[in-house]
C-alpha cells in the first residue's frame, strides 16, 4: 500500500513539473512571437516612411533653383566652405589659373557639377582682369575656337560653360557663334550670365540647338549675408512662379564665405517651400 502511494506521489510531481515546464515553454514562445511581430511592425513602418519621403521629394517639389558659383580656379576665399555645402551646386571654374585643375577636381569629388567660367571682354574694365587667354573681339574665329577647346581640356569634368564678365563679347555674333560651335561638338550647354541685356547667346545657342539657360539673379552684388539671403529669397520666388530659376554667386572677394553661409542658412527655408536646389544639367534636361 505504501509503495502504491509513493508511486502516486511521484507521478503527481512529474505531472506538476511537466505542467510547469509546459507553461514556461508556452510563455517563452508567446514572448518570442510577440517580439517578432513587434520587430516586423517597426520594419514595415520604416519602409512606409522611406517610401513616403521618396515619393514626396518627387511629387511635391514646387520649384527648382540652380546655383552657379563663379570664380573657382584661384583657391579663393570660401572655396572649401562652398564645396562643403550638401546641396548640389554648379561650380564655374576659370581655366588657365594655378588652381584650375585642383578646384575642378575638388568640386567634382564633393558631388558638385563643374562648368567652365570663360573670361570674356567687357565694355569697360581692365583687359588684365581676363587673365590668360581671355576671349576678346579682336581674336580670329579660329583663335576663339582654339581657346575654348583648350579650356575644355584644362577643366576636368566640365559639362557646360558660362561667361565671366563679357558685356562686349556676348554681343558679338561672330564670337558667340565660334564658342557655340565648339560646345556643339562637345555636347555641352551654355549659361548666359547676362552681363549685357543685348547678349546674343540665347539666340545663337538656339540656332545651333545647344542647350541654353540665362541667369535670373546675381546673389552677392552686395557682400552682406542679409542682402544675399534676400537675393536667394528672390531666386526662390522666381522658381515658384516659373518652375525654375538660375542664380549666380561667387567664391573669392565678391562673396566667398559670406555667400556660402547665406546659402547654408537658406537651404531649410527652400525645403519648407518645396524648392529644390539642383545642378544646371537637371534644369537643362527638363527645359530641353
Amino acid at each position: 500500500m505504501k509503495k502504491k502511494i509513493f508511486f502516486i506521489i511521484i507521478n503527481k510531481k512529474r505531472i506538476i513539473l511537466t505542467l510547469v515546464l509546459f507553461v514556461v515553454l508556452i510563455t517563452v514562445l508567446i514572448g518570442v512571437r510577440a517580439q517578432m511581430k513587434k520587430n516586423t511592425r517597426v520594419w514595415n513602418y520604416h519602409e512606409v516612411i522611406v517610401k513616403k519621403l521618396e515619393g514626396k521629394s518627387d511629387r511635391e517639389v514646387q520649384g527648382k533653383v540652380a546655383i552657379i558659383i563663379d570664380d573657382f580656379g584661384n583657391a579663393g576665399d570660401g572655396t572649401k566652405e562652398m564645396v562643403a555645402i550638401q546641396s548640389v551646386l554648379t561650380c564655374a571654374v576659370i581655366p588657365f589659373l594655378p588652381y584650375t585643375n585642383e578646384d575642378a577636381v575638388l568640386a567634382h569629388n564633393r558631388g558638385h557639377e563643374v562648368i567652365i567660367h570663360i573670361p570674356m571682354e567687357p565694355h569697360f574694365g581692365n583687359p588684365k582682369w581676363l587673365g590668360e587667354k581671355g576671349i576678346t573681339t579682336n581674336l580670329s574665329t579660329e583663335q576663339v575656337k582654339s581657346i575654348i577647346r583648350e579650356a575644355i581640356e584644362k577643366v576636368p569634368y566640365a559639362v557646360g560653360v558660362n561667361n565671366h564678365m563679357g558685356s562686349k563679347a556676348t554681343e558679338d555674333r561672330r564670337i558667340i557663334t565660334a564658342i557655340v560651335e565648339v560646345l556643339k561638338e562637345n555636347d555641352m550647354y551654355i549659361v548666359d550670365s547676362k552681363t549685357s541685356m543685348t547678349s546674343v547667346i540665347r539666340e545663337i545657342a538656339e540656332e545651333y540647338e545647344v542647350p541654353v539657360l540665362e541667369r535670373a539673379v546675381f546673389l552677392d552684388n552686395e557682400k552682406n549675408i542679409d542682402a544675399i539671403k534676400k537675393q536667394l529669397e528672390l531666386l526662390g520666388e522666381i522658381a515658384l512662379k516659373d518652375g525654375y530659376a538660375v542664380g549666380i554667386g561667387h567664391v573669392g572677394p565678391e562673396g566667398g564665405v559670406v555667400t556660402a553661409k547665406a546659402i547654408e542658412e537658406m537651404i531649410p527655408v527652400f525645403e519648407k517651400k518645396a524648392i529644390k536646389i539642383v545642378p544646371v544639367s537637371e534644369l537643362i534636361k527638363e527645359v530641353f
